[in-house]
Protein backbone atom coordinates (compact mmCIF):
# COMPACT_ATOMS: atom_id res chain seq x y z
CA UNK A 1 0.00 0.00 0.00
CA UNK A 2 1.24 3.47 -0.86
CA UNK A 3 1.81 5.70 2.19
CA UNK A 4 2.58 9.37 1.87
CA UNK A 5 5.80 10.26 3.71
CA UNK A 6 6.09 13.37 5.85
CA UNK A 7 9.24 15.45 5.57
CA UNK A 8 11.46 15.87 8.64
CA UNK A 9 10.76 19.60 8.65
CA UNK A 10 6.99 19.05 8.80
CA UNK A 11 7.41 16.35 11.43
CA UNK A 12 9.38 18.77 13.61
CA UNK A 13 6.74 21.45 13.05
CA UNK A 14 3.94 19.04 14.10
CA UNK A 15 5.87 18.09 17.26
CA UNK A 16 6.32 21.76 18.14
CA UNK A 17 2.58 22.34 17.56
CA UNK A 18 1.68 19.38 19.76
CA UNK A 19 4.07 20.56 22.50
CA UNK A 20 2.69 24.11 22.40
CA UNK A 21 -0.87 22.76 22.55
CA UNK A 22 -0.10 20.65 25.64
CA UNK A 23 1.59 23.61 27.35
CA UNK A 24 -1.43 25.84 26.61
CA UNK A 25 -3.88 23.23 27.95
CA UNK A 26 -1.84 22.94 31.15
CA UNK A 27 -1.66 26.73 31.36
CA UNK A 28 -5.47 26.96 31.01
CA UNK A 29 -5.99 24.44 33.79
CA UNK A 30 -3.59 26.35 36.03
CA UNK A 31 -5.22 29.72 35.21
CA UNK A 32 -8.72 28.38 35.88
CA UNK A 33 -7.66 26.95 39.23
CA UNK A 34 -6.13 30.22 40.47
CA UNK A 35 -8.97 32.35 39.07
CA UNK A 36 -7.34 34.04 36.05
CA UNK A 37 -9.84 33.97 33.15
CA UNK A 38 -8.80 36.82 30.79
CA UNK A 39 -5.42 35.81 29.30
CA UNK A 40 -5.33 32.08 28.45
CA UNK A 41 -7.92 32.10 25.59
CA UNK A 42 -5.55 34.18 23.43
CA UNK A 43 -2.85 31.52 23.71
CA UNK A 44 -5.04 29.06 21.76
CA UNK A 45 -4.47 31.09 18.60
CA UNK A 46 -0.79 30.06 18.52
CA UNK A 47 -1.19 26.28 17.77
CA UNK A 48 -3.90 27.13 15.22
CA UNK A 49 -1.43 29.36 13.37
CA UNK A 50 1.36 26.78 13.66
CA UNK A 51 -0.73 23.95 12.19
CA UNK A 52 -2.20 26.17 9.46
CA UNK A 53 1.32 26.93 8.23
CA UNK A 54 2.05 23.31 7.22
CA UNK A 55 -1.46 21.81 6.94
CA UNK A 56 -3.98 24.59 6.21
CA UNK A 57 -6.52 22.01 5.02
CA UNK A 58 -6.79 20.46 8.50
CA UNK A 59 -6.50 23.59 10.63
CA UNK A 60 -10.28 24.14 10.73
CA UNK A 61 -10.86 20.64 12.17
CA UNK A 62 -8.01 21.20 14.60
CA UNK A 63 -9.57 24.53 15.65
CA UNK A 64 -12.94 22.87 16.38
CA UNK A 65 -11.27 20.09 18.38
CA UNK A 66 -9.16 22.62 20.29
CA UNK A 67 -12.28 24.72 20.99
CA UNK A 68 -14.02 21.62 22.32
CA UNK A 69 -11.08 20.96 24.67
CA UNK A 70 -11.21 24.60 25.75
CA UNK A 71 -14.94 24.33 26.62
CA UNK A 72 -14.47 21.01 28.41
CA UNK A 73 -11.70 22.43 30.61
CA UNK A 74 -13.83 25.46 31.46
CA UNK A 75 -16.66 23.11 32.41
CA UNK A 76 -14.36 20.99 34.61
CA UNK A 77 -12.27 23.67 36.31
CA UNK A 78 -13.99 27.03 35.80
CA UNK A 79 -16.86 28.80 37.53
CA UNK A 80 -20.33 28.68 35.95
CA UNK A 81 -20.45 32.42 35.27
CA UNK A 82 -17.76 32.27 32.55
CA UNK A 83 -19.65 29.70 30.39
CA UNK A 84 -21.25 32.33 28.10
CA UNK A 85 -17.89 34.01 27.49
CA UNK A 86 -16.25 30.62 26.85
CA UNK A 87 -18.86 29.72 24.24
CA UNK A 88 -18.25 33.07 22.58
CA UNK A 89 -14.54 32.26 22.55
CA UNK A 90 -15.33 28.90 20.94
CA UNK A 91 -17.03 30.67 18.01
CA UNK A 92 -14.14 33.15 17.84
CA UNK A 93 -11.66 30.24 17.60
CA UNK A 94 -13.67 28.65 14.84
CA UNK A 95 -13.98 31.87 12.84
CA UNK A 96 -10.31 32.69 13.23
CA UNK A 97 -9.38 29.11 12.28
CA UNK A 98 -11.38 29.37 9.04
CA UNK A 99 -9.75 32.70 8.16
CA UNK A 100 -6.24 31.48 9.01
CA UNK A 101 -6.82 28.23 7.07
CA UNK A 102 -7.94 30.11 3.96
CA UNK A 103 -5.07 32.56 4.20
CA UNK A 104 -2.50 29.82 4.87
CA UNK A 105 -3.91 27.76 1.99
CA UNK A 106 -3.44 30.72 -0.32
CA UNK A 107 0.12 31.15 0.92
CA UNK A 108 0.81 27.46 0.36
CA UNK A 109 -0.51 27.66 -3.19
CA UNK A 110 1.72 30.67 -3.72
CA UNK A 111 4.71 28.71 -2.38
CA UNK A 112 3.90 25.74 -4.61
CA UNK A 113 3.50 28.02 -7.63
CA UNK A 114 6.83 29.67 -6.81
CA UNK A 115 8.56 26.28 -6.50
CA UNK A 116 7.14 25.12 -9.84
CA UNK A 117 8.03 28.47 -11.41
CA UNK A 118 11.62 28.44 -10.17
CA UNK A 119 12.37 24.72 -10.64
CA UNK A 120 10.67 24.18 -14.00
CA UNK A 121 12.88 22.72 -16.74
CA UNK A 122 11.06 24.98 -19.20
CA UNK A 123 11.73 28.68 -19.25
CA UNK A 124 8.83 30.70 -17.83
CA UNK A 125 8.46 34.45 -17.73
CA UNK A 126 5.68 37.02 -17.61
CA UNK A 127 5.54 40.47 -19.12
CA UNK A 128 3.25 43.48 -18.90
CA UNK A 129 1.09 43.79 -22.00
CA UNK A 130 0.92 47.58 -21.86
CA UNK A 131 4.52 48.50 -21.04
CA UNK A 132 6.01 45.34 -22.60
CA UNK A 133 8.44 44.93 -19.70
CA UNK A 134 9.41 41.63 -18.09
CA UNK A 135 7.53 41.20 -14.81
CA UNK A 136 8.76 37.82 -13.51
CA UNK A 137 11.29 35.39 -14.98
CA UNK A 138 12.52 32.04 -13.68
CA UNK A 139 16.10 30.86 -13.45
CA UNK A 140 15.82 28.55 -16.49
CA UNK A 141 14.78 31.42 -18.79
CA UNK A 142 17.62 33.60 -17.53
CA UNK A 143 20.14 30.79 -18.09
CA UNK A 144 18.89 30.28 -21.65
CA UNK A 145 19.50 33.95 -22.40
CA UNK A 146 22.81 34.17 -20.54
CA UNK A 147 21.54 36.65 -17.93
CA UNK A 148 20.86 36.52 -14.22
CA UNK A 149 17.25 36.83 -13.05
CA UNK A 150 17.68 40.37 -11.58
CA UNK A 151 19.24 41.60 -14.85
CA UNK A 152 16.11 40.68 -16.82
CA UNK A 153 13.45 41.80 -14.37
CA UNK A 154 11.74 45.03 -15.55
CA UNK A 155 13.77 44.97 -18.78
CA UNK A 156 12.02 45.92 -22.02
CA UNK A 157 11.05 42.83 -23.97
CA UNK A 158 12.04 44.53 -27.24
CA UNK A 159 15.70 44.54 -26.12
CA UNK A 160 15.71 40.74 -26.45
CA UNK A 161 14.02 40.33 -29.83
CA UNK A 162 16.18 39.53 -32.83
CA UNK A 163 13.57 40.46 -35.44
CA UNK A 164 11.33 43.49 -34.76
CA UNK A 165 8.81 42.32 -37.38
CA UNK A 166 8.51 38.96 -35.62
CA UNK A 167 8.02 40.79 -32.31
CA UNK A 168 5.20 42.92 -33.78
CA UNK A 169 3.41 39.84 -35.13
CA UNK A 170 3.85 38.03 -31.80
CA UNK A 171 2.40 40.91 -29.74
CA UNK A 172 -0.40 41.53 -32.24
CA UNK A 173 -1.47 37.89 -32.14
CA UNK A 174 -1.60 37.90 -28.33
CA UNK A 175 -3.70 41.09 -28.35
CA UNK A 176 -6.20 39.67 -30.84
CA UNK A 177 -6.30 35.96 -29.90
CA UNK A 178 -5.06 36.19 -26.26
CA UNK A 179 -2.93 33.08 -26.72
CA UNK A 180 -0.15 31.61 -28.85
CA UNK A 181 0.82 27.93 -29.06
CA UNK A 182 4.11 26.38 -30.24
CA UNK A 183 5.49 29.38 -32.11
CA UNK A 184 9.17 29.62 -33.03
CA UNK A 185 10.75 32.91 -31.95
CA UNK A 186 14.31 34.22 -32.13
CA UNK A 187 15.77 36.18 -29.21
CA UNK A 188 19.19 37.65 -28.55
CA UNK A 189 21.30 36.38 -25.66
CA UNK A 190 23.45 38.61 -23.47
CA UNK A 191 26.43 38.00 -25.78
CA UNK A 192 24.19 39.08 -28.74
CA UNK A 193 24.10 35.58 -30.24
CA UNK A 194 20.72 34.29 -31.42
CA UNK A 195 18.73 31.63 -29.60
CA UNK A 196 15.64 29.95 -31.09
CA UNK A 197 12.80 29.17 -28.71
CA UNK A 198 9.49 27.34 -29.01
CA UNK A 199 7.04 29.63 -27.21
CA UNK A 200 3.54 29.21 -25.80
CA UNK A 201 1.87 32.32 -24.36
CA UNK A 202 -1.47 33.38 -22.92
CA UNK A 203 -2.90 36.71 -21.75
CA UNK A 204 -4.33 36.86 -18.21
CA UNK A 205 -7.20 39.04 -17.04
CA UNK A 206 -4.67 41.19 -15.14
CA UNK A 207 -2.95 42.21 -18.38
CA UNK A 208 0.06 39.94 -17.89
CA UNK A 209 1.30 37.54 -20.55
CA UNK A 210 2.59 34.19 -19.29
CA UNK A 211 5.17 32.65 -21.63
CA UNK A 212 6.64 29.17 -21.55
CA UNK A 213 9.72 28.68 -23.75
CA UNK A 214 11.92 25.73 -24.72
CA UNK A 215 15.34 26.04 -26.34
CA UNK A 216 15.18 24.53 -29.85
CA UNK A 217 18.35 26.13 -31.24
CA UNK A 218 20.16 22.82 -31.73
CA UNK A 219 17.06 21.10 -33.10
CA UNK A 220 16.50 23.96 -35.55
CA UNK A 221 20.17 23.88 -36.61
CA UNK A 222 19.92 20.15 -37.35
CA UNK A 223 16.62 20.68 -39.18
CA UNK A 224 18.09 23.49 -41.29
CA UNK A 225 21.12 21.35 -42.11
CA UNK A 226 18.84 18.49 -43.14
CA UNK A 227 16.83 20.82 -45.37
CA UNK A 228 20.03 22.20 -46.88
CA UNK A 229 21.37 18.68 -47.37
CA UNK A 230 18.05 17.63 -48.95
CA UNK A 231 18.21 20.59 -51.33
CA UNK A 232 21.78 19.73 -52.31
CA UNK A 233 20.82 16.07 -52.75
CA UNK A 234 17.75 17.00 -54.81
CA UNK A 235 19.82 19.34 -56.99
CA UNK A 236 22.39 16.62 -57.68
CA UNK A 237 19.74 13.92 -57.98
CA UNK A 238 17.58 15.77 -60.50
CA UNK A 239 20.57 17.33 -62.25
CA UNK A 240 22.22 13.99 -63.07
CA UNK A 241 22.70 13.18 -66.75
CA UNK A 242 21.52 9.57 -66.24
CA UNK A 243 18.23 8.22 -64.94
CA UNK A 244 18.38 7.19 -61.28
CA UNK A 245 16.02 4.75 -59.57
CA UNK A 246 15.96 4.02 -55.85
CA UNK A 247 14.23 0.72 -55.15
CA UNK A 248 14.35 -2.37 -52.95
CA UNK A 249 16.06 -5.65 -53.89
CA UNK A 250 12.80 -6.91 -55.39
CA UNK A 251 12.65 -3.91 -57.73
CA UNK A 252 9.84 -1.91 -56.06
CA UNK A 253 10.52 1.74 -56.94
CA UNK A 254 10.72 4.36 -54.15
CA UNK A 255 12.16 7.38 -55.95
CA UNK A 256 13.22 8.53 -59.42
CA UNK A 257 14.82 11.66 -60.81
CA UNK A 258 13.66 13.99 -63.56
CA UNK A 259 15.78 12.39 -66.31
CA UNK A 260 14.00 9.02 -65.73
CA UNK A 261 10.71 10.65 -66.72
CA UNK A 262 12.36 12.20 -69.76
CA UNK A 263 13.89 8.85 -70.83
CA UNK A 264 10.83 6.62 -70.38
CA UNK A 265 7.83 8.97 -70.45
CA UNK A 266 6.27 7.90 -67.12
CA UNK A 267 5.43 10.42 -64.42
CA UNK A 268 7.03 10.15 -61.00
CA UNK A 269 3.68 9.05 -59.54
CA UNK A 270 3.41 6.27 -62.14
CA UNK A 271 6.94 5.11 -61.33
CA UNK A 272 5.99 4.84 -57.63
CA UNK A 273 3.34 2.24 -58.55
CA UNK A 274 5.74 0.10 -60.60
CA UNK A 275 8.59 -2.32 -60.12
CA UNK A 276 11.82 -2.28 -62.09
CA UNK A 277 10.96 -5.45 -63.98
CA UNK A 278 7.78 -3.71 -65.30
CA UNK A 279 10.13 -1.58 -67.41
CA UNK A 280 12.25 -4.44 -68.76
CA UNK A 281 11.56 -6.00 -72.13
CA UNK A 282 12.42 -9.41 -70.65
CA UNK A 283 11.30 -9.13 -67.00
CA UNK A 284 11.96 -12.79 -66.18
CA UNK A 285 15.69 -12.36 -66.76
CA UNK A 286 16.16 -9.01 -64.98
CA UNK A 287 16.49 -10.07 -61.35
CA UNK A 288 16.57 -13.87 -61.18
CA UNK A 289 17.09 -15.44 -57.73
CA UNK A 290 20.71 -16.21 -58.65
CA UNK A 291 21.41 -12.63 -59.82
CA UNK A 292 19.76 -11.26 -56.69
CA UNK A 293 21.85 -13.52 -54.44
CA UNK A 294 25.09 -12.53 -56.17
CA UNK A 295 24.14 -8.88 -56.02
CA UNK A 296 23.42 -8.96 -52.26
CA UNK A 297 26.72 -10.75 -51.65
CA UNK A 298 28.80 -8.28 -53.74
CA UNK A 299 26.75 -5.12 -53.13
CA UNK A 300 27.28 -4.02 -56.73
CA UNK A 301 26.09 -5.10 -60.17
CA UNK A 302 26.57 -3.82 -63.74
CA UNK A 303 24.58 -5.20 -66.68
CA UNK A 304 22.84 -4.26 -69.91
CA UNK A 305 19.19 -4.73 -70.83
CA UNK A 306 16.34 -3.18 -72.84
CA UNK A 307 13.68 -0.96 -71.26
CA UNK A 308 10.17 -0.33 -72.58
CA UNK A 309 9.02 3.29 -72.77
CA UNK A 310 5.50 4.45 -72.11
CA UNK A 311 4.97 5.03 -75.86
CA UNK A 312 5.79 1.30 -76.48
CA UNK A 313 9.20 2.02 -78.02
CA UNK A 314 12.34 0.47 -76.52
CA UNK A 315 15.68 1.78 -75.30
CA UNK A 316 18.92 -0.12 -74.72
CA UNK A 317 20.29 0.72 -71.28
CA UNK A 318 23.26 0.01 -69.05
CA UNK A 319 22.31 -0.37 -65.39
CA UNK A 320 24.77 0.17 -62.57
CA UNK A 321 23.26 -0.90 -59.22
CA UNK A 322 24.67 -0.70 -55.72
CA UNK A 323 23.24 -1.24 -52.24
CA UNK A 324 22.65 1.97 -50.29
CA UNK A 325 20.45 3.34 -47.50
CA UNK A 326 17.17 5.16 -47.95
CA UNK A 327 15.42 6.71 -44.92
CA UNK A 328 17.19 4.33 -42.57
CA UNK A 329 16.43 1.15 -44.51
CA UNK A 330 18.46 -0.91 -46.97
CA UNK A 331 17.76 -0.02 -50.61
CA UNK A 332 19.26 -0.15 -54.09
CA UNK A 333 20.31 2.82 -56.21
CA UNK A 334 20.33 1.98 -59.90
CA UNK A 335 21.83 4.40 -62.41
CA UNK A 336 20.36 3.81 -65.90
CA UNK A 337 22.34 5.06 -68.91
CA UNK A 338 20.96 5.23 -72.46
CA UNK A 339 23.29 3.17 -74.70
CA UNK A 340 21.07 3.13 -77.76
CA UNK A 341 23.75 4.91 -79.82
CA UNK A 342 26.25 2.14 -79.15
CA UNK A 343 24.23 -0.23 -81.32
CA UNK A 344 24.10 2.31 -84.16
CA UNK A 345 27.86 2.66 -84.42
Amino acid sequence: MYMKTISSKKTLWLLVTALVTIVIILLQIFSLKIGIFEIFPYFYLLPIILLAYVYPRYSVYFTIALGAVFLMLVYLYGPRDIYPASIAWFYIFTSIGVVISAFAGQLMQERQYREIFENSQAGIFTFDMERLTIHEINRRSAEMLGFTTPELKNQLLSSLWFDTEQESLFIKKIRTEEKITDTEIALRKKDRSVIWLLATASLTTEGLVICSVTDITERKRIKDELIESELRYRTLFDGASDAIFIHDVDGRIFETNTIATRYLGYTKKEFMQMQLHDLDLNPDTLLTPQKKQNFIARGYMLFETVFKKKDKTTMAVEISSRITEYFGMSAVMSTVRDISERGNR
